[in-house]
């Protein structure tokens, strides 16, 4: 392990998404931290929300629990390409996108849509896959799980949807999950981080483009361990995302030889005083403190950690997110390292300096954290729409999807066949600024191959050996 040159008073070391979050959702160099004996039980990631949300591209109203009803998104249109249409004539594809524009992760439904959208005009541009005519529906369900089942069902029952992309909640995509394999129709997952999705809550209709936050778990874990000793304690939200993080860490740290001061600490996720839990902290001993958090609360909850000495007494083990949250929160972390899932300045390929050029075309400033995943969600239909010639049933998708191999913004993606995971690359990252009117606010440590980062499998058995065939 190499040594990494820390900031005296902060260490961010992002066990992302999330964040997802997510789920979302967060020196020198280190190596890939060694996979725990037993596989983590589910989710690290810790991703910040800002003060305000980037206005969305094309998304309908918000639906609380008396909702108004959501319109459909414009038409999407892949002209012209080489696909010899199948069973389904082209033009007859609906894909119901799933977002939050409304709630507590607001700030990363418009990246999904964006990337989405940018996904589908490359796939027409530079790829020929445009023989397939993708109509795009929106419904924003604010991340909470039974309006995001509720507009589920009324995106295949009402507006026929053949395929499901989504959503930005990994609670809201576990709910959903049910609803798509009912319908016998294709989930693919982004950005929701939860490695339940394709683990302990597989079904053979779930895919994911977003990366499984246990894969930040094994390449930070033994770093956590050898760099800042512990004891460990952990602060989480109190839902899904946060528990599973929890548990991820946990796992991690304590197979690299770590151990923890105290319980896990989970907060509701809509406090605003934390006082009390942060009180727990401090009498817990611990000298290192891992925190997950995504969406609403970040910032007052760093404030307040400040306030009360708690960067006096132990290092912080956090996340690095979207540019926003960087630029509002992250000044006092300048010199800080961490997982990042995607950061526009990082990958070097010619599909993330198209991506660059058009997104600042349309949007007048650059992709930001999960516009990747909405990007590769595209690029992953529409290879599989390649494969079966516009057919979009998931009896023709899901052979199509298994084991498929493509290239977007990150990088080189692998679709297990087992699992439905995605490998993908993932970025240890400095902090240099959050002042650059570019947001060019990181610098690359180590970029890691998909391969290298691959989580344990956590689907049923029978599906795990087939990752081996």
């Amino acid at each position: 392990m190499k040594t990494w040159t820390t900031n005296l008073r902060w260490s961010s070391i992002s066990v992302l998404i999330i964040m997802a979050l997510f789920l979302a959702a967060c020196g020198g160099a280190a190596t890939p931290a060694a996979a725990p004996t037993e596989p983590p039980a589910a989710v690290p990631t810790a991703a910040p929300e800002p003060t305000k949300a980037p206005e969305p591209t094309a998304t309908t109203a918000p639906e609380p629990t008396p909702a108004p009803e959501a319109t459909a998104e414009p038409t999407t249109e892949a002209m012209s390409g080489e696909i010899a249409p199948g069973e389904i004539a082209a033009g007859e594809i609906t894909v119901g996108l799933m977002t939050d524009d409304s709630g507590s992760l607001a700030v990363y439904g418009p990246l999904l849509e964006r990337g989405f959208a940018m996904g589908l005009k490359y796939a027409d541009e530079k790829l020929g896959l445009g023989a397939c005519k993708i109509d795009v529906v929106t419904k924003d369900n604010a991340s909470d799980p039974d309006t995001a089942v509720k507009q589920a069902r009324e995106l295949i029952e009402s507006e026929g949807a053949d395929v499901l992309v989504g959503t930005v909640s990994s609670g809201a995509t576990l709910a959903v999950q049910n609803v798509a394999a009912e319908n016998k129709i294709v989930l693919i997952a982004a950005p929701a981080a939860s490695p339940d999705i394709t683990g302990k809550n597989f079904n053979e209709y779930t895919f994911r483009t977003s990366r499984t936050s246990v894969m930040d778990a094994l390449t930070m874990g033994a770093a956590l361990v050898q760099q800042y000793k512990g004891p460990f304690v952990q602060i989480a939200p109190d839902y899904a995302f946060g528990q599973g993080s929890a548990a991820a860490f946990r796992s991690v740290v304590g197979a690299n030889g770590g151990e923890f001061a105290a319980d896990d600490i989970f907060i509701p996720q809509e406090t605003s005083d934390f006082t009390p839990y942060l009180q727990q902290v401090l009498d817990s001993g611990a000298k290192v403190l891992i925190v997950t958090w995504a969406g609403a609360g970040f910032v007052p909850l760093f404030q307040q950690m400040q306030e009360l000495g708690i960067f006096d007494e132990m290092t912080v083990a956090t996340g690095i997110g979207d540019n926003q949250t960087l630029a509002k929160g992250y000044a006092d972390a300048i010199g800080s390292v961490g997982v990042n899932v995607y950061h526009y300045t990082l990958p070097h390929n010619s599909i993330n300096d198209w991506l660059v050029e058009q997104h600042k075309a349309e949007y007048n400033e650059p992709p930001d954290l999960f516009t990747a995943d909405g990007f590769a969600a595209a690029i992953m239909l529409m290879e599989g729409l390649k494969k079966t010639g516009c057919d979009a049933s998931a009896q023709k998708l899901i052979p199509a999807f298994e084991g498929l191999e493509f290239d977007a913004a990150k990088g080189h993606y692998i679709i297990r066949k087992g699992d439905h995971v995605a490998l993908q690359p993932m970025y240890l990252v400095r902090l240099d600024n959050v002042t650059d009117p570019d947001y060019k606010f990181l610098k690359l440590i180590q970029e890691f191959g998909p391969e290298e980062v691959a989580p344990p499998c956590a689907a049923p058995e029978d599906r795990c050996k087939m990752n081996e065939q």
